[in-house]
């Protein structure tokens, strides 16, 4: 079974989602000697890549990242045999020998984003999707909206392969304090862009009342985010704790009271399943793919009526409430181990090149 895996993500991040995805996806397939890995320079930078030895390396294009991102292959990369291009960010290869394979995450950039980025992305992206012999979604929400966008693809084989959680592991005890905090607090985790749905934690905070404070894990406050904790007099309920590491963030999900997840879309979304490994309950919107990811392990609220947000952190307040979901969730992630995602994309290459 010959593949060839295009790394590029790894030199477009440092960390992240995509990083992470493609990392666990190639590494049963490291020590293989019928397997090759492209790397621009600069994939070293990666903390995922970090980990891994990946062999035999093949030399991108010879040219800057800027440049050579955006650039296809026409390359025999096995010769006179059929073989499996797979690449972790909108690629394709045009040797006839060679099956393409692209993965879609999501249709951010389709649905909300505009500008001359967005315009590239997406001409980037529809080669690739013209190109590619199968066409792998993480959601059937995400297949969805892949069709809604690029209905060409209807004529393509689409196979769903949902992603995968790694359970977080604890670092020494999980009971002890990770933060100093007077009352119980709720957590939110990750990027706080617009489409994140991060200032429904101002209103989640004063519905709530003073029995909660908020911790923040991920960047640290712009001043327009410092700007409106002081108008909304929130400076003292909500602690950004920066970035950390997997040993703490899976201290943080343990301890809080319960994880708040109000993103407005996602392709897959991974945090609320994290969450729910570390037995903390989940209140999430009911956009997207979240419902079809947490199933009925998470209490899910309307981001646009406040009255529904309302019940919510009511209904999360209710010890046999919080229990059931707590109980719900370890059950649910339990489905969601990168075990099942690794073994589809090992399953699709094998029948691929039978």
């Amino acid at each position: 079974m010959s593949i060839v895996f295009d790394n590029i993500i790894f030199s477009l991040q440092r960390s992240g989602g995509g990083s992470r995805f493609w990392a666990n996806i190639i590494e049963p397939h490291l020590s293989r000697l019928d397997v090759a890995f492209i790397e621009h320079p600069g994939a070293h930078n990666n903390l995922y890549q970090q980990k891994i030895t990946s062999s035999p390396l093949l030399r991108d294009h010879a040219l800057p990242l800027s440049v050579a991102r955006y650039l296809n292959f026409n390359r025999k990369f096995f010769k006179s045999r059929k073989y499996v291009f797979h690449s972790s960010y909108f690629r394709v290869n045009a040797d006839r020998n060679c099956i393409n394979i692209t993965t879609v995450h999501d249709l951010i950039y389709e649905k909300f984003l505009s500008g001359a980025g967005a315009v590239i992305h997406k001409h980037q992206k529809r080669k690739a999707l013209q190109c590619s012999d199968v066409i792998v979604c993480v959601s059937e929400h995400t297949k969805k909206d892949l069709l809604d966008f690029y209905p060409f693809c209807q004529g393509k084989e689409l196979v769903v392969i949902r992603n995968g959680v790694e359970p977080l592991t604890f670092a020494g005890d999980k009971i002890a304090p990770v933060v100093d905090m007077v009352r119980p607090y709720f957590l939110y985790v990750g990027h706080r862009g617009e489409l994140k749905g991060f200032h429904l934690i101002y209103d989640a905070l004063e519905s709530i009342g003073n029995d909660f404070d908020c911790i923040v894990v991920g960047a640290p406050f712009s001043e327009e985010e410092s700007r409106l904790l002081v108008q909304r007099g929130l400076t003292d309920r909500v602690v950004n704790v920066g970035r950390v590491s997997d040993a703490e963030l899976a201290r943080y999900y343990a301890q809080a009271q319960f994880f708040f997840f109000p993103s407005l879309y996602e392709g897959f979304g991974i945090p609320p399943l994290e969450a729910m490994a570390a037995g903390c309950p989940v209140v999430a919107s009911n956009r997207s793919s979240i419902p079809e990811v947490v199933g009925d392990a998470a209490i899910l609220f309307d981001p646009d009526d406040p009255d529904s947000l309302g019940q919510a952190l009511i209904d999360v307040q209710n010890g046999s409430v919080r229990q059931e979901l707590i109980d719900k969730g370890g059950k649910r992630v339990m489905d969601f181990g990168w075990g099942a995602a690794v073994s589809g994309y090992a399953q699709l290459y094998s029948d691929l090149l039978i």
